[in-house]
């Protein structure tokens, strides 16, 4: 018994065996040793029979070749021992069809051979078809020439050898279809499970993504095949501050502080983003957001004032229902060129914007607590939006910092 486990071990010991092989190893390996022990019991019967050129075939030949096989395949050459199994079934259907004749049934394990071409995935297909065509060649020859074989046998003993050999390549064939069926059942279920935990996987990250970023730059950044790169574009800049905050903070506990910024910025984000604006960053007492990047459109100055107005409508209904303190912001508004991308190095980028268009807007906002506003912008946005029905004021050119001419600037009520 400890014999035999030492010699299953040797046989089947996979120390070169690369995983991806492991099963096409095992199956292999276990057909190779059948084939070694059936072509040695083939040897006393071919004996028994008198037909020596086919004991001293499957002795000099066969059972080495299938031996030869087997070292090939634990050494991780599967492909030349297939090679050199195959081809040794197939001279042995040819030789033993040539001595016994066609009646003997040799051909089915032709027939076994023809599906035995494609089973091994790692030839190519035109090796596997070469094989198939030597398969068919040798079938139509021997049905051609080998009617008759050398030698006459009994007809009761070639029928009974018509019969296993006819019983045993169904057997094998109906293995194989087995082996091929469920390994592609299993590589379906495999691949339908690997799908659902690929797919909750992305919607997980889509969620967590359009959490950090607008679900419009979440979007374009998973779908693109390549990183996002930086454009420019014609955009309007919104900055938008809550006053008083530090105040707000100090006198009241930090669950409280924060609850106050999830309510406010929650409908400050979906407000932006129904007037097809993009929050990029939130700024713990204010906000960052760009109306025209990364999708493009031509409305963007107006969309950033409509945005604007329901802002502070949205505000003034939360603090008269009782769901914040009442609060005032300000926002201060842009429209020129910006450049828009990931920005950053390559342990951290983000989707951000950048430019003296992107500044201009940033001085802007402050200027609402001088001039006791609420929403100041541009004359970049003045020229594009439609104020027939919005009271403005201009209040005229006014330096800003790090800006090199002073920008007209008009409140908006």
């Amino acid at each position: 018994m400890k014999h035999l486990t030492h010699l299953q071990i040797w046989f089947f010991s996979k120390r070169h065996v690369l995983a991806k092989n492991k099963q096409f190893y095992y199956i292999t390996q276990a057909a190779y040793l059948f084939g070694m022990i059936a072509h040695a019991m083939g040897i006393p019967m071919f004996y028994e029979l008198g037909i020596h050129e086919l004991v001293t075939f499957n002795a000099v030949f066969s059972v080495p070749a299938f031996l030869i096989a087997l070292i090939l395949n634990r050494r991780g050459k599967h492909n030349f021992a297939f090679l050199w199994a195959f081809l040794e079934l197939l001279f042995h259907q040819v030789v033993t069809t040539y001595y016994l004749s066609w009646d003997i049934g040799a051909y089915f394990w032709l027939i076994y051979l023809a599906g035995l071409s494609f089973f091994n995935s790692q030839w190519q297909l035109r090796t596997q078809i070469s094989l198939l065509i030597t398969v068919i060649t040798a079938f139509i020859l021997l049905f051609l020439f080998c009617q008759e074989g050398v030698y006459s046998i009994d007809i009761n003993l070639l029928k009974n050898y018509y019969l296993i050999s006819g019983v045993t390549v169904f057997m094998v064939l109906s293995l194989l279809i087995y082996y091929f069926v469920s390994t592609t059942t299993k590589a379906e279920l495999l691949l339908k499970q690997e799908q659902e935990v690929t797919k909750k996987m992305l919607h997980k990250i889509e969620g967590l993504f359009g959490q950090q970023v607008s679900r419009e730059i979440a979007a374009e950044m998973i779908d693109s095949e390549k990183e996002i790169e930086s454009k420019q574009y014609s955009a309007t800049i919104m900055f938008l501050d809550i006053r008083d905050f530090t105040l707000l903070a100090d006198s009241r506990p930090p669950s409280e502080v924060a609850h106050i910024q999830n309510v406010v910025f929650s409908a400050l984000i979906d407000i932006i983003r129904v007037h097809h604006g993009n929050v990029l960053q939130l700024l713990g007492d204010g906000l960052m957001a760009v109306f025209g990047a990364p999708r493009a459109n031509t409305t963007h100055a107006q969309d950033a004032v409509n945005a604007s107005f329901d802002i502070l409508d949205k505000i003034k209904h939360l603090s008269e229902i009782g769901h914040i303190p009442k609060i005032r912001v300000g926002i201060g508004l842009n429209t020129g060129d910006i450049v828009a991308g990931n920005l950053g190095n390559d342990t951290r980028k983000s989707y951000s914007i950048t430019g003296k268009n992107v500044i201009i807007a940033a001085r802007i906002e402050p200027l609402n607590k001088k001039y006791n506003s609420q929403l100041l912008i541009s004359e970049s946005v003045y020229t594009e939006i439609n104020s027939s029905e919005i009271e403005t004021e201009e209040l005229g050119h006014i330096p800003l910092k790090g800006i090199e001419l002073p920008v007209n600037v008009y409140k908006l009520s």
